[in-house]
């Protein structure tokens, strides 16, 4: 009845004929549901910046926390500096086993006494504590290399397919990180969950040969931002404020401190 009145209406307006919809089961549809769940999950990296620049001003708010201004930055195995524009107030410089470009230190982060203790205001890498051999010596080490009062960021993985570059030895919880860093005062330690279900296959000689289920489809990346404490540095209530500010900014940021994609 409802669908011949339907008909009769359209017909009046010149519209074409309202076809009625087959009726689908209760399973059908939840399994429809399920499909458009997984394909928001697929798609919705698509909604944040590429990850560079996501990072990128990721480690630019988190240093502006900090309370870190100027001084010299140093990113670890950042061959290509791509970082180094969001930082323009700063001396940047590279630290790298192999001196890939001008301008880069060639050297170790689990072991580098060439290098000056407190010589850096802030450190960071991106994708590199994945591949560093033996990490709780690499976290000391960043450490002696800050001064008082410095920054360090450092974005690694939870689960991501296996890249040896060269070699592959390694994933963290943020846990595992602020152990890592324990002589430092946590800023933020979370979970990364933008490309959770994004399909990589890697490119190159790495790259996958996809099955029915793709690539590889559980991509959590894991985040440590820490200071240094500086035994000089003002106490009282300023010092007290900034604190309390860091505690609520950790409870408040869970699994995800990019926040929620925008609705497609």
């Amino acid at each position: 009845m409802v669908t011949e009145q339907l008909r009769r209406l359209s017909k009046r307006r010149g519209q074409a004929p309202v076809e009625p919809q087959p009726a689908i089961s209760k399973a059908d549809a939840k399994l429809l549901e399920q499909a458009h769940a997984r394909e928001r999950l697929e798609t919705g990296f698509e909604s944040f910046p590429p990850r560079t620049e996501r990072l990128g001003q990721h480690i630019k708010t988190m240093l502006g926390k900090s309370g870190v201004k100027g001084g010299r930055i140093l990113e670890i195995g950042g061959r290509a500096n791509p970082y180094k524009d969001y930082f323009p107030g700063f001396e940047y410089s590279c630290l790298d086993l192999e001196i890939s470009e001008p301008g880069v230190i060639q050297g170790d982060i689990t072991n580098c006494p060439e290098i000056e203790s407190g010589s850096f205001d802030a450190i960071i890498s991106v994708d590199v504590f994945e591949h560093i051999r033996e990490p709780w010596l690499a976290a000391p080490e960043i450490v002696r290399l800050l001064r008082p009062g410095g920054f360090t960021y450092h974005s690694t993985l939870f689960s991501w397919r296996y890249h040896p570059c060269p070699v592959d030895y390694w994933r963290y919880t943020p846990e595992a990180l602020t152990f890592l860093f324990k002589d430092l005062r946590m800023m933020q330690a979370q979970f990364d969950t933008v490309e959770r279900r994004r399909n990589l296959l890697g490119k190159g000689k790495h790259k996958l040969d996809g099955d029915a289920f793709g690539g590889w489809r559980e991509n959590w990346r894991v985040f440590y931002a820490g200071v240094k404490e500086d035994p000089n540095a003002q106490r009282g209530v300023s010092a007290l404020t900034a604190q309390q500010q860091a505690e609520a900014d950790q409870a408040i940021i869970r699994d995800n401190p990019f926040g929620v994609p925008a609705e497609s």
